[in-house]
């Protein structure tokens, strides 16, 4: 079978690359198992137009394609993408038959980052280096990774009354233990980011653990 690859558009005929304030840049390649590819080239400049520039975005034609890789901003996934920030911008990928795959970095020039959902970890993108991954055959992916993922805030807790606030941590647990680590009430997990536990059916004037994150914190209530 034909390899089949996704061609860059000819940015440079649009805009000079070289006449703008480059923060950052790099090229990012999907290479499936059976070295089907797919590339985009992202840039962030200061005096580039607001959201994008007309000049260096590419949108994506899947026609043809066995695995793609894009950029997603408005609903709409660009193969190659100018703005004046790429903070938290959606990676979209889609699979063939294969499950195995991986980012190769190129051209890279200030700092990058790929967030990867599912194994929870932050990938710097470095000119020659690659990250591995498994992902489901014949699939489109629009949730997994995220180019220069903002850090969530720290987890925090703290207690006034009848009430924990809980901040940057959704997903968490929450739990309450009497002193003696025995469970004072059920276990809360957090749904959002700025989230009220009432703890008002615990017993007045007795301590309490609050545990998250093997973060501990002591509370008379």
């Amino acid at each position: 079978m034909k390899k089949v690859m996704c061609v860059l558009l000819a940015i440079a005929a649009t805009i000079n690359l070289m006449a703008v304030n480059i923060t950052a840049k790099g090229k990012i390649t999907l290479v499936s198992d059976g070295n089907k590819t797919c590339a985009l080239t992202a840039l962030q400049a200061s005096d580039l137009n607001e959201g994008y520039n007309n000049g260096y975005c590419g949108e994506i034609n899947m026609e043809g394609r066995e695995v793609a890789l894009y950029l997603i901003y408005n609903a709409t996934n660009y193969q190659s993408f100018g703005t004046k920030s790429l903070t938290d911008m959606p990676l979209g990928i889609v699979t063939n038959a294969d499950t195995q795959y991986k980012f190769q970095f190129a051209n890279v020039q200030g700092t990058m980052t790929i967030y990867d959902a599912v194994e929870d970890v932050t990938v710097p993108l470095v000119s020659g280096d690659e990250y591995s991954f498994t992902a489901a055959a014949n699939s489109t992916i629009n949730d997994r990774f995220i180019l220069n993922r903002t850090a969530p805030a720290a987890p925090g807790i703290c207690h006034y009354g009848n009430v924990l606030k809980v901040t940057g941590s959704n997903g968490m647990v929450v739990k309450v233990h009497n002193m003696d680590d025995t469970d004072a009430m059920a276990d809360v997990t957090i749904t959002s980011d700025d989230q009220d536990i009432d703890i008002s059916a615990l017993t007045a004037d007795t301590q309490y653990k609050v545990v998250w994150n093997s973060q501990t914190l002591i509370i008379r209530k």
